[in-house]
């Protein structure tokens, strides 16, 4: 019998293993189709992914077919199920499919299923809408804003907001072509802001900025509201001890504390149109349309009332020097009163009174009727009288003693102590309202025609601000220079001195009272929504010749009355 030699066993043995091994070998498969964006832009290299898996583990290697008659090379050698990425660019617009082989040191695998991708030229997102969101703000509140924005390929789009103060959001998540996305922003400071919005597609394109949504942030300055039953258009006088004095149509003079506690209100006959002045020693005066002159302690108890013997008091008491009220009626007398009550004198005028009468450091009164400006002397006899055509308003005096006064023939006069007129300011719109003069001699006044000027100590218009209605409120000026009125718009207005808007607050109706800024910085004024608001302001009553309604905090309506 014939034996194979164990040596040839042995090469015969491992030859048949070699062929067994070579027999077992199986190629690599794609466990998937080729990844990566199913849309691009001609010209513009992209990259994607395939991931193949090797039966025995073996080291693999992978190539993709773009689809526009080109392939890539073959990658190096990967680990079995390790991503690998390959990039194209395709230059012609179309839709391809990208498919991919594997490979390992012996076999090619099959092509794997194909991705799909569209080419298209790159063009950037539409412009998106203007942004949709809140027409009013408040300081340091969120306010959301939605937008969106079409693709004219239908490509997802992200949107960011630039919201006006330097400050831009972040970009969005990539969403469908046309879906809003919302975003949130709250202003650190108090003014007026434009809000856009942009889009960016998948490439990094970016559309147009929108057409901007403007948005008005008031400060956020509401301290507190008091409501009375009617309107309120008189303006608040502020008591020694601190207390807020303020009349209004239900016929009702409340008092108020600074904690938006009611102390008391006292009941007259009518509807109070005309604003109270309070003593030294905190004895409130003020009118009533019931025809009476009425005096009231500071417990809301009546120390004395007058009849004037006439349909309705006409202005605002006026507190002289030594205590002495003066008032006027629509029967075209001023009287004057003692501090316990008793008539003194009485002057009669050529026509109904204009306004309430200013005191200046002598004790001398002025006041329009008719066509003239009149002083008196304190005794109530004649000073001098000065024409000025139209129906001249109430007046403010100067720290020379000059006086300015508004007049329904648009314009805004300075009269000197002597009675000379010096200049006339031609203002658009009646300008019946009482002027205020900052530190610096400047004159502010509000005309009928929703203009605010602000006038040099020459007769010069500096600046003038617009609002939305006629202003019969007037400007408080506060220590920083702010500037504070109300508008017929409904809107307290806070003005730099430059004539800048700094902030504007909102109520439910018209702003006829006139604003007073107490020591604190709180501001105090009615509305005719029937609200007594206190707001915050940066700081308190200017120190200037004549800062505010009447003078000073307690509504004397004369020099050295107070601040």
């Amino acid at each position: 019998m014939y034996r194979i030699p164990i040596r040839l066993l042995l090469v015969l043995s491992a030859c048949l293993a070699l062929a067994t091994l070579a027999t077992c070998n199986r190629p690599p498969g794609l466990a998937t189709s080729p990844t990566g964006p199913d849309v691009c832009f001609a010209g513009v290299t992209y990259t994607f992914t395939a991931v193949a898996n090797d039966p025995e583990g073996d080291s693999v290697a992978v190539r993709f077919d773009w689809g526009d008659s080109t392939m890539s090379d073959w990658s190096s050698w990967s680990p079995s199920g390790q991503a690998i990425t390959a990039t194209h660019a395709w230059q012609d617009t179309g839709t391809y499919e990208v498919s991919a082989w594997a490979k390992d040191r012996r076999h090619t695998s099959r092509v794997s299923a194909g991705l799909a991708v569209r080419v298209v030229i790159h063009r950037p997102p539409d412009t998106p809408a203007r942004p949709f969101g809140p027409d009013a703000g408040v300081q340091f509140s969120s306010c959301s804003f939605v937008s969106g924005a079409f693709h004219p390929d239908s490509l997802p789009v992200a949107i960011r907001f630039a919201w006006g103060d330097g400050d831009t959001s972040d970009w969005s998540s990539l969403v469908a072509s046309g879906k809003s996305v919302s975003r949130s922003h709250a202003w650190s400071v108090a003014d007026t802001y434009a809000v856009t919005a942009q889009a960016r597609d998948t490439g990094g394109a970016l559309s147009q900025w929108s057409d901007p949504h403007t948005i008005v942030v008031r400060p956020d300055t509401l301290r507190w509201r008091y409501q009375t039953e009617r309107k309120i258009t008189t303006s608040p006088a502020l008591g020694p001890d601190g207390t807020i004095y303020v009349g209004s149509y239900d016929s009702y003079l409340y008092a108020v504390r600074p904690e938006c506690i009611l102390r008391w209100r006292y009941k007259t006959g009518a509807l109070i149109r005309f604003s109270p002045a309070v003593a030294a020693d905190g004895t409130v005066y003020f009118g009533s349309d019931d025809g009476c002159l009425y005096a009231v302690h500071p417990d809301g108890s009546l120390k004395w009332s007058q009849d004037l013997g006439a349909p309705f008091v006409a202005c605002s008491p006026v507190i002289g020097p030594d205590g002495t009220i003066y008032a006027g009626a629509n029967d075209m007398v001023l009287r004057a009163f003692s501090p316990d009550g008793t008539p003194e004198w009485t002057h009669v005028l050529p026509w109904s009174l204009a306004g309430s009468p200013a005191i200046d450091v002598d004790g001398a009164l002025y006041f329009g009727s008719y066509d003239t400006i009149f002083a008196l002397n304190a005794d109530g006899t004649i000073k001098w009288g000065c024409q000025v055509p139209g129906f001249p308003g109430t007046a403010a005096i100067g720290a020379d003693g000059t006086v300015y006064v508004g007049s329904r023939d648009s314009g805004l006069y300075a009269i000197d102590s002597g009675g000379t007129a010096r200049w006339r300011c031609p203002l658009t719109g009646e300008t019946q309202n009482e002027p205020t003069i900052g530190v610096d001699g400047t004159i502010y006044i509000g005309s009928s025609a929703g203009i605010l000027y602000a006038v040099d100590p020459n007769g010069t218009p500096w600046w003038s601000y617009s609002t939305g209605g006629a202003i019969a409120s007037t400007p408080a000026v506060a220590a920083d220079g702010t500037i504070f009125f109300g508008s017929d718009d409904g809107y307290v207005y806070a003005l730099n001195n430059d004539g800048s808007l700094r902030w504007r607050y909102e109520t439910e109706n018209a702003v006829k009272s006139s604003p007073a800024i107490a020591d604190d910085g709180v501001m105090y004024i009615g509305s005719t929504d029937f609200y007594l608001y206190a707001l915050w302001s940066p700081s308190p009553l200017a120190d200037s010749p004549w800062p505010k309604f009447r003078h000073d905090l307690r509504n004397t309506g004369r020099i050295g009355g107070g601040r």
